[in-house]
């Protein structure tokens, strides 16, 4: 039995009738209704919700279900709803918070700070802020007033009056003092959960500063993105899932290559780094760096500078592509068969197809001295004594405005590389004194390198890293003469013996030919428009203003050695200027485009495609910057002492950890920066339940939501009864 709506149209009115009917089957067998009781109008028997309700009276009747039915008395009658006190930030606090929780981190913390007299607990004060970085990075002092809008207060078990401005930099001091036991006890910790690390990465980035910052770490210079500012460098080594192992804060000036030998240096005694690939960027492709690297006994991988290539990589099939005809145009959209015949010619040279534009040629091992690599950075001088002097000229030759780039002063001295006239002017930071100890002869037995580093430190420690490095090497002499033999990694005469691996990628290859062609024809119109400015009546350029232009051009495209340059005078003024292409030298530079050569330690174990698959995958610890940079914001600083810049380091390393967490639980399904923003929405809600009387709900999670805490396993997140158990209210 069921009720159904009647409608009947009479006089252009519809009428409405309520009837009562039962489903029956006729003699015949076919199915019909029949009317059990007509129930009047629509309107006399109540309207639509009294037909709804009888309509589901009758349902429960058949299933043989009770059933309370409401009217529109009842609704009238209903309680008022609670009052809304406030509703907090809830649901992605309360998973980062939770993500924190799982790798212990508060425990850790608590062993690095050591027993505390205050009852508020900095672990507490970190993971607030370590979460802040993660949902909605601020500086510190928006911290304070983003924590009570959020349900931290209730999840920590923290008053939002103990998170105040003043706790939160006394606790960024100890912060700092207890970051080196933190990153102690995090190997243990991601190897606990994951087992032995599979390799690591190494790479330094670089943050600028809100304000001055501290002299002695915020140096002037061009960060990675070509703007100049007060900026100091960072290190990170990471594991092979981008989790932080190892951070340092750097001075500004501070070079790459000297930075990461530092971190090597410092975990080439830990059990967790023996034997495991440890990548590298191409700031140490150098054959100095690489006898440093090797001396950590380190299982190192890293790529060569081009500069580099023609000592380690002598069977190089570049000779096959010099004369390879790009038939596009386009450098942003190479043709399909331009790629397509760069990969023909390296399969030609018998090349291993490894993957989708790889291309993998096994060198073997070789063996290579560092003696090379001095020589070449010392230039036409082969004494420290006498590139120091050459240095002091360099210097004189830019102050007198004699010349107007290092590049053009260098060529004057004889020194061919731009390069290597940038590293003597680098000398020219050092000490005073350093200085005429070095042109007195002190410093020989030594590289430009050992050099180069100290003048890159801060200048009022020049003098005691210098005396420093006399002092090994008398030490060492020493040792030799008392007939101790030294160990092989104190022996930097050993030759080296690297596993060298070469790959080419022949769209990286097109694209670098595309980018080439553009930039000559870059240069010829630059050349056309200054012709067209000298060919005017009112052009007043003199000779040496036109060279100059040509100078900030070629220097700004790194062309400098690559033209030749003639600028002709008519009537005592520049007519006319041209620039002609040495092809010998543009072959030379253009011989390498596509490929890359690694070297390795020898002992490692992978083969040559795993090699180059290996090193194609350090952008693990790239992409760990670039989430560092927009996600938690380590860009820009806004302290001004040592201990809390480094103390905001730390904190974003946190946060680093978290995220990463986050998205490799979620893997397929987002990043997790992407599922903060879904999970963002739902609030802890404080009730009013009467006079003085409070309690807690929360927001309905949406169905994207749980599905997010379906696959993090943190379900009970939305558990209303297990939330109310878990937090403490403010």
């Amino acid at each position: 039995m069921h009720a159904r709506i009647v409608r009947s149209t009479q006089n252009n009115r519809t009428y409405e009738h309520v009837q009562l009917v039962q489903s029956f089957r006729r003699p015949d067998g076919m199915p019909t209704l029949r009317v059990v009781a007509n129930l009047g109008s629509l309107a006399d028997f109540g309207g639509a919700q009294a037909f709804e309700n009888l309509k589901a009276a009758l349902r429960a009747n058949r299933e043989g279900k009770g059933l309370v039915v409401s009217s529109a008395h009842a609704k009238s009658q209903r309680l008022a709803p609670q009052p809304v006190l406030a509703n907090f930030r809830y649901l992605d606090v309360a998973v980062v918070l939770a993500l924190w929780n799982q790798w212990g981190l508060s425990s850790v913390l608590d062993d690095s700070f050591g027993p505390r007299l205050d009852q508020v607990s900095p672990s507490a004060v970190v993971a607030a802020l370590a979460t802040q970085r993660c949902v909605d990075p601020g500086s510190k002092l928006y911290a304070t007033r983003w924590f009570p809008e959020t349900a931290l207060p209730e999840l920590l078990g923290l008053a939002p009056k103990a998170f105040n401005n003043t706790r939160l930099h006394r606790v960024l001091d100890d912060l700092d003092a207890a970051t080196p036991a933190l990153m102690a006890r995090l190997p243990k910790l991601y190897r606990e959960k994951d087992g032995a690390f599979a390799h690591l990465f190494l790479d330094v980035t670089d943050t600028w500063f809100v304000g001055h910052g501290p002299d002695a770490l915020a140096q002037k210079g061009k960060t990675k993105e070509g703007f100049v500012r007060r900026k100091i460098g960072i290190v990170l080594l990471c594991n092979q899932d981008g989790l932080p192992l190892r951070w340092e804060v750097v001075c500004g000036t501070a070079h790459d290559s000297g930075s990461m030998v530092d971190m090597l240096q410092a975990v080439q005694k830990r059990d967790w780094a023996q034997q495991v690939p440890l990548v590298c960027d191409r700031a140490m492709g150098k054959t100095a760096q690489v006898e440093q690297m090797a001396q950590t006994g380190l299982h190192f991988v890293t790529a060569l500078t081009t500069t580099e290539f023609d000592s380690y990589a002598t069977a190089l099939p570049h000779h096959a592509f010099a004369d390879f005809e790009i038939k596009g145009t386009d450098v942003d959209h190479p043709l399909a068969s331009d790629v397509a015949t760069a990969a023909a010619v390296a399969v030609e040279q018998h090349m291993h197809k490894a993957g989708d534009n790889l291309f993998v040629l096994d060198l073997g091992v070789v063996e290579r001295s560092a003696k090379a690599e001095q020589a070449d950075q010392a230039g036409p001088a082969h004494s420290l004594a006498a590139i120091m002097q050459l240095a002091r000229q360099l210097d004189e030759l830019l102050t007198s405005g004699q010349y107007s780039s290092q590049a053009a002063a260098g060529r004057a001295l004889g020194l061919p590389k731009k390069s290597v006239a940038y590293k003597y002017c680098v000398l020219r930071k050092l000490d005073e004194g350093v200085q005429r100890d070095i042109l007195a002869g002190r410093a020989e037995g030594h590289t430009l390198v050992d050099l180069l580093r100290i003048a890159a430190e801060p200048k009022d420690g020049h003098r005691a890293r210098f005396e420093d490095l006399l002092r090994r090497e008398t030490s060492a002499r020493s040792t030799e003469s008392r007939g101790v033999p030294q160990s092989p990694e104190s022996d930097a005469a050993a030759p080296l013996r690297l596993r060298v691996v070469a790959y080419f990628n022949p769209e990286r290859f097109v694209e670098q030919r595309l980018r080439a062609r553009k930039v000559l024809a870059d240069v010829q119109a630059f050349v056309a428009r200054l012709n067209q400015s000298l060919a005017s009546p009112r052009a007043r350029r003199t000779r040496d203003e036109v060279a100059a232009a040509v100078d900030r051009e070629l220097r700004a495209r790194d062309l400098l050695d690559a033209y030749q340059v003639n600028i002709q005078v008519q009537d005592q003024r520049p007519s006319l200027l041209q620039l002609t292409l040495d092809p010998q030298k543009w072959a030379r530079r253009r011989r390498y485009d596509g490929f890359t050569v690694l070297v390795a330690h020898q002992e490692i174990s992978l083969d040559a495609a795993g090699l180059a698959k290996l090193y194609r995958a350090k952008d693990a610890v790239e992409k760990d910057f670039q989430v560092i940079k927009s996600v938690v914001q380590l860009r820009p600083v806004r302290h001004r002492t040592e201990q809390k810049i480094r103390a905001h380091v730390t904190l974003c390393m946190l946060s680093l950890l978290l995220e990463r967490t986050l998205t490799r639980r979620l893997r397929r399904h987002g990043s997790g920066n992407s599922a903060l923003e879904v999970l963002r929405s739902c609030h802890l809600n404080l009730h009013a339940t009467g006079a003085t009387a409070t309690a807690y709900t929360l927001t309905r999670p949406s169905p994207e939501q749980a599905t997010i805490l379906k696959k993090l396993g943190l379900r009970q997140l939305a558990d209303e009864a297990q939330v109310s158990e878990a937090i403490t209210p403010r």
